[in-house]
């Protein structure tokens, strides 16, 4: 189980990473000024996870975060009074989904994913920010790492370093897997679905042939299998069926440039 919020908190301070503790300070400048904002990619599950498979945890250098589109006058003020430079030409370019601000003390940048996580899958966070008061849910930060196609060992030990650390349920909390919600977005999405088991399934090879202790192994197959089997059993949308039909015969996820994935 993760730790109380005080407690994660403690245990950034000690960690001698200064994107984490930045990334907390952008975060209460914006509950300060009543604006949106939640961590999300490496820095939230360093957040949130503190167990044993945590120590992989790698130095972070850049911050990505969500919020919302309506809010895009405020993300710009908060930034500004925190000293931050906006990138224009990028927010020109990507604006209507992305902003990026640099940090001129460290020459480090801050990605703002607006409304939707927009991947190799499209994941809506919009109407999920109240969950967690500094990261997005940490069903949707699950999602965020099996939603990728080319799933890498960093998302392999990010994913382990989740399930350790919460619990699976039926609801939405700061440490409940929410299977109902997982379950329901892939009902809808053949892309999503496949996806999702495909990454399940290689996390399930992982997982058998590392080297975890028979407890840590049980526990750990044991939430891959009921995310598993409650995807599975959930009835799926005439939608989901008719995409089904084609399978693999057309493209079912999004090509992301080198460099987007980074999170």
């Amino acid at each position: 189980m993760c730790k109380t919020e005080k407690e994660r908190n403690l245990a950034l301070e000690s960690s001698g990473q200064m994107p984490v503790e930045e990334a907390i300070r952008i975060i209460q400048a914006a509950n300060d000024d009543k604006v949106t904002l939640r961590l999300i990619g490496g820095v939230a599950v360093r957040f949130h996870c503190h167990g044993p498979h945590s120590s992989h945890m790698r130095t972070y250098h850049d911050i990505d975060i969500f919020g919302l589109s309506r809010e895009r006058a405020g993300i710009h003020s908060m930034f500004q009074k925190l000293g931050y430079c906006p990138n224009d030409r990028y927010n020109v370019l990507y604006g209507a989904s992305r902003l990026q601000f640099f940090n001129p003390s460290n020459k480090g940048h801050v990605d703002v994913y607006l409304d939707k996580f927009i991947m190799d899958h499209t994941l809506d966070f919009r109407t999920r920010l109240q969950i967690d008061k500094v990261t997005i849910s940490v069903t949707d930060l699950l999602l965020t790492k099996l939603q990728i196609f080319r799933f890498t060992e960093k998302d392999s030990v990010d994913t382990i370093a989740i399930l350790e650390d919460h619990v699976i349920g039926l609801k939405d909390d700061q440490e409940t897997l929410n299977l109902e919600y997982i379950a329901r977005l892939c009902s809808k999405d053949w892309g999503l679905y496949k996806t999702l088991n495909l990454n399940l399934h290689k996390m399930s090879e992982i997982i058998n042939k590392g080297s975890f202790k028979p407890a840590e192994k049980e526990d750990l197959a044991g939430k891959i299998e009921a995310i598993q089997k409650a995807v599975e059993i959930k009835e799926k949308t005439l939608r989901w069926k008719l995409r089904s039909l084609l399978g693999e015969k057309i493209k079912w996820y999004e090509e992301v440039e080198i460099g987007e994935a980074e999170i």
